[in-house]
């Protein structure tokens, strides 16, 4: 398998040139925080990207989803058709929100359930820079297999204000300012609405923070609140049954499947940041609590009414620490969590009635260190190690019914080599785990820690013509948690038989005066390599959801330094539907999607206007199909729209 990817590898390369970067920074001299604490990012054997302030600007997404699903290798799938959506790294199809993080200023905003982090109410204007490090990272343990991506909000003096509106009766309104030196506050506010562009689809997201620093030197103190509300009408699926040739993803696709259905979700964070320098030393203290509540309304056509309430808390504590010796230096710390869960639920109608209530607990204790030599010049080896406590109960209607403890460990050994100014290569070997969370453990009380092999290689080249990157990964997992529809008649979360995750990513950028140009192209394989489910025999067949192939392109091209032209496609392969393990059902269809921005800058005041998905495509990026018959349902995005903006800096 690893001399096919060799071969594809070398091909990307001598083609390159029409494979490329969304977002890559000039990684000599970058300096990440994703890896925990600042880090030259050329010293780091693993594939990281950053999308810099001037990307964002430049950039034709409108959103921060729409900005993320051009950075390659990142799938994004969406069954409400808001700017929310599951952001998936290495393939890992409907579990991604359980092996991606996502933190915002190092903070992770993942909860101990199989819901992803909103992110309709991060506006792009709030961001300075974004970091996205791939693969399983010793630092943040449990559920970093895919990745990890870090939103690093704006902090310095100054401020913006911003306005949009567009399709569907779209608003949206920003604003954020700093305010002193020494003693600091930011403050920013974010409001956005939509009336969705199917019938019950309307959304509505308000936002805002404040954050209250003090600076002296290298010292930095900051303490910080924040709250986002999102309230959303669920339009549903579209179903499509081949038997009777019935077809509302086509006939139909603005429809709803039910006017009453509605959730709100209202999230609340505290942090207490502090970071300084001793010496050699560097150090980093966070405490954080998050607090979520989770509301949704369904009917079904039975006359049923299905209500649910999820609460969640969440405190962390991580300090930390690095000293550099020269050639060598040494990076650790220690993260302690305690995550409670409460959770009810209800269903009445004329035919039958339940409700039930769970309470889940989860607490980790963890130590973590790792280390970087220098050991030669141009080459530098690491080695990282974490070791984890996790005791995790579960009560389902005051019963108890998951009493387990588990001691996950995670290991990397990295070795990057600098053979010249204008190439190097990196490769990676590690472990990896992820812990079942509450949802998944309400009714599968004996679930293991899942666990993965990784393998990663790589190198950075200067070509004549641009930036050139290559990874190759292959992650072999044990124990994968995922749900399976073919056991237990109704399906279950359970250990999966071994699977695995392989691919290859490529980006490539040039800048040649007034024109910018980019593509990046991924090829990923997820399979099972083993199982047998209720008859179901899996073996060598796609997980769902993760398409072979997937890339983009991106054009920009200034007319003057006020004037900017920006395009972009996106494509997506096929790919399987939800719950179709065995393959046997009709694909999600892949899809491609044309952006477009044009802006004009007049001193400090930027005007723009833009289109998403120009050619009005119809597409899905989620789907499901049943478990007894040949019919399934789809989730519609959205068509053709176009916004216009004003952004005003200060």
């Amino acid at each position: 398998m690893y001399s096919r990817l060799t071969s594809l590898s070398a091909a990307m390369m001598l083609a390159g040139l029409a494979t490329s970067a969304f977002a890559t920074e000039q990684t000599q001299t970058l300096v990440v925080t994703a890896t925990r604490l600042p880090a030259a990012a050329a010293d780091q054997p693993v594939n990281i990207s950053v999308i810099s302030r001037e990307e964002i600007e430049r950039s034709a997404a409108s959103n921060l989803i729409a900005l993320l699903e051009g950075v390659v290798g990142i799938t994004v799938r969406n069954s409400d058709g808001t700017d929310n959506g599951s952001i998936d790294l290495r393939g890992f199809g409907i579990t991604a929100a359980s092996n991606t993080l996502i933190l915002l200023d190092g903070i992770k905003l993942n909860d101990n359930d199989l819901s992803s982090p909103k992110l309709s109410g991060m506006a792009l204007d709030r961001l300075e820079r974004i970091e996205i490090v791939r693969g399983g990272a010793v630092a943040w343990g449990g559920g970093s297999t895919g990745g990890v991506i870090n939103l690093i909000t704006r902090q310095g003096p100054g401020g913006n204000v911003s306005l949009r509106a567009g399709s569907h009766q779209s608003r949206e309104l920003f604003a954020g300012a700093g305010f002193g030196t020494q003693l600091k506050l930011r403050l920013d506010g974010y409001h956005q609405e939509s009336d969705g562009f199917r019938r019950n689809s309307a959304h509505k997201t308000n936002a805002g923070s404040a954050t209250l620093g003090w600076q002296a030197g290298d010292t930095r103190l900051s303490l910080g609140l924040a709250r986002d509300e999102h309230e959303n009408r669920f339009a549903g699926p579209r179903a499509v049954n081949p038997a009777t040739g019935s077809d509302e993803f086509v006939t139909d696709p603005w429809g709803s499947s039910n006017l009453a259905d509605h959730g709100d979700i209202d999230n609340t964070r505290y942090t207490l940041h502090g970071e300084g320098k001793l010496g050699q030393a560097r150090w980093v203290v966070d405490l954080s609590r998050r607090e979520k509540d989770q509301d949704s309304y369904f009917e079904d056509a039975y006359d049923g009414i299905s209500r649910a309430r999820n609460e969640i808390r969440e405190n962390r504590f991580s300090p930390r620490a690095a000293y550099d010796f020269g050639a060598l230096d040494l990076a650790g710390g220690v993260d302690i969590s305690r995550s409670l869960a409460n959770g009810s639920n209800s269903y009445s109608s004329p035919f039958y009635n339940s409700s039930g209530t769970s309470t889940s607990v989860q607490k980790t204790r963890a130590f973590w260190l790792d280390g970087g030599y220098a050991m030669a010049v141009g080459t530098r080896i690491t080695l990282g190690a974490r070791t984890e406590r996790a005791e995790q109960t579960l009560h389902s209607s005051g019963q108890l019914t998951s009493d387990r403890k588990s001691s996950p460990l995670a290991l990397q050994l990295g070795l990057r080599h600098v053979l010249s100014p204008e190439l190097s290569l990196y490769a990676r070997l590690g472990k990896s785990y992820r812990l079942p969370n509450a949802d998944e453990l309400a009714y599968s009380s004996d679930l293991r820690t899942q666990t993965s092999r990784d393998l990663e290689a790589g190198l950075d080249a200067r070509l004549p013509l641009g930036k050139l990157r290559v990874s190759l990964f292959n992650l072999r997992l044990n124990d994968e948690i995922a749900f399976q529809p073919h056991v237990n008649g109704f399906g279950a979360n359970i250990n999966l038989q071994p699977t695995q995750r392989r691919g290859l990513e490529a980006d490539w950028s040039y800048q040649a005066g007034n024109l910018s140009l980019g593509a990046n192209l991924a090829w990923q394989d997820a399979e099972f390599r083993s199982g047998i489910y209720a008859g179901h025999n899996v073996a060598g067949k796609q997980v769902p959801l993760v398409p072979k192939l997937q890339g983009n392109l991106l054009v920009g091209w200034a007319f003057s330094e006020a004037t900017r032209l920006s395009a972009s496609l996106h494509g997506v392969g096929d790919s399987r539907l939800d719950n179709d393990q065995d393959n046997t059902g009709a694909k999600l269809a892949g899809y491609g999607t044309v952006n477009l921005k044009l802006s004009h800058q007049l001193g400090d005041l930027q005007l723009a206007l833009s289109g998403q998905n120009l050619a009005d495509k119809r597409y899905a990026t989620y789907g499901i199909k049943s478990t007894t018959a040949s019919n399934y349902n789809l989730y519609p995005m959205p068509g053709r729209r176009w916004f216009a903006s004003a952004a005003y800096r200060f």
